[in-house]
């Protein structure tokens, strides 16, 4: 089994670019699908729910036309994803700031 040192190596050679630039983008990319998928969960729960923001949702479940079981418990999802959404960007802006050495 390859360790990950030499795996990297080995894929620099082949795709022709310095290790650092691929873990770079490498992080970079993965970052990403990790944005992605924590958009699509805050989507699928905003869909389910008609609401367009979290404001509107909170509104809703307050004044119940949103049941308050299991909506709260969806609220804490949806700020929690909000939340890891915008810490993924900071590190995004973070990993592309690093510079080539």
């Amino acid at each position: 089994m390859m360790s990950t040192d030499e795996a990297v190596k080995h894929l620099s050679k082949d795709l022709g670019i310095n290790e650092e630039a691929l873990i770079r983008e490498g992080i970079i990319e993965y970052v990403k699908s990790r944005i992605r998928a924590c958009m699509r969960d805050r989507m699928e729960i905003m869909s389910r729910y008609k609401i367009s923001s979290l404001d509107e949702f909170e509104k809703k479940v307050k004044d119940g036309s949103i049941p308050e079981h299991p909506g709260w418990e969806d609220l804490i999802t949806l700020e929690n994803l909000e939340n890891s959404i915008n810490k993924l960007k900071i590190e995004l802006t973070h990993v592309g700031n690093i510079s080539e050495s």
